[in-house]
């Protein structure tokens, strides 16, 4: 492989003979704030792998508050890991024993090895001439797909617009983040559609299950499932608060991989795994947590980050092909709903409903993820060195 240039900027790397790399960021049309973070642009890292004449692109989206990564910690790992995985993966069979063998590493670096794996899955359903979900053994994708609305913690205001929007367009499953305040949250909440099925997230919000009902119960409409309401993994605390609200509890944060699902094996709780590809460490290992939490009686919501471009959104609809039983809920595809600009052309995103209609992308007819990325728009001015 040829050497590895990083530009004094920080924002491109570039290693001759198969992978590059850059930081994507895009202003977002509108604040999105959670308990955890305010965010107002995009924050990705886009990889870029070329096998052959094949090239590939996927997307990390670190988030240090759901999987303790930073772009920088991305960077690091690719700069450090990168080449081995170009030199040694040549076919699915050879990139799914090093996925095994190299577990640890990728449960320290799951969003990192997202972007790296998404971009091989990509080059190689390319040189297969076959679509990404035909590569792994996946019914093709051909059908229509309904997302949830998601509504952050913005002011009452804000979220009776938005509210009114989701409503109007036809939205009537919706996850509406929560806050400290309990006064502001109760006027945010009357201001929600009465038509709808309503999750919320709390975002680690509560040190207290009775704190957290006592909260949840002031609010008004009917609450189905309650998303990461207390500490990373009090399954304790979780416990006691389904049985006070009975509702069910969506794990997020407490359930990154595949060996964080013991604690969760009572499925009379009726918990749900919130399954992200980035958040996961990849399409594969999504697959493969989805299916062991399905297989214990668990239900998955297919999840997103906040501003991931549609390679993510495209890389869950994967996943979505891997399952027994169809998702709750799936989150994602606001493509250029929410950022000022997108990679692919044109954006994947919802439509009337949230629904997208796989049909009219083609996936099925299509190599790779089927999508027309639009380099320059991510690697513009990168420089590359030749040995």
């Amino acid at each position: 492989m040829g050497r590895m240039d990083w530009r004094m900027d920080g924002r491109t790397g570039i290693m001759t003979g198969g992978l590059r790399w850059a930081k994507f960021n895009a202003p977002l049309r509108f604040k999105f704030k959670h308990a955890s973070a305010d965010h107002t642009d995009s924050s990705s890292i886009i990889v870029e792998a070329k096998l052959g004449q094949f090239i590939g692109y996927g997307e990390a989206c670190p988030r240090s508050y759901v999987t303790g990564e930073t772009e920088e910690s991305v960077i690091r790992y690719l700069r450090t890991h990168g080449e081995d995985w170009i030199k040694s993966i040549n076919s699915i069979e050879t990139l799914r024993k090093k996925i095994h063998t190299e577990k640890k590493l990728i449960d320290q670096n799951p969003a990192a090895f997202s972007a790296l794996e998404i971009a091989l899955l990509d080059a190689l359903s390319q040189e297969q001439k076959t679509s990404i979900e035909c590569l792994l053994g996946l019914p093709e994708l051909n059908d229509s797909i309904q997302y949830s609305a998601i509504v952050g913690d913005s002011s009452p205001f804000k979220t009776r617009v938005q509210s009114l929007i989701y409503n109007l367009i036809g939205f009537r499953d919706f996850k509406v983040k929560i806050g400290p305040d309990i006064e502001r949250d109760k006027k945010r909440f009357q201001s929600l559609p009465r038509n709808i099925r309503l999750r919320v997230d709390a975002n680690n919000l509560f040190n207290d299950p009775d704190q957290c009902a006592d909260h949840l119960k002031e609010l008004g409409p009917k609450i189905w499932a309650i998303e990461e309401p207390l500490q990373v993994g009090d399954v304790d605390g979780q416990t006691q608060l389904a049985q006070a609200m009975n509702a069910r509890i969506i794990l997020d944060e407490s359930l990154i991989n595949i060996d964080q699902l013991s604690p969760y094996q009572d499925s009379s709780h009726e918990w749900i795994a919130n399954v992200r590809v980035s958040k996961c460490g990849g399409i594969i290992r999504s697959i493969d947590l989805a299916r062991a939490a399905q297989a214990q009686g668990m239900a998955v919501i297919l999840g997103a980050h906040v501003g991931e471009t549609s390679l993510l959104s495209r890389a869950a609809l994967t996943v979505g092909q891997a399952l027994e039983l169809p998702p709750l809920a799936r989150e994602g595809a606001f493509g250029k709903i929410l950022v000022t600009k997108d990679i692919c052309d044109p954006s994947l995103r919802f439509g009337s409903g949230g629904i997208i209609s796989t049909m009219q992308w083609n996936f099925a007819k299509k190599t790779g993820l089927g999508l027309s990325i639009q380099p320059d728009l991510i690697f513009k001015g990168a420089e590359s060195l030749a040995l």
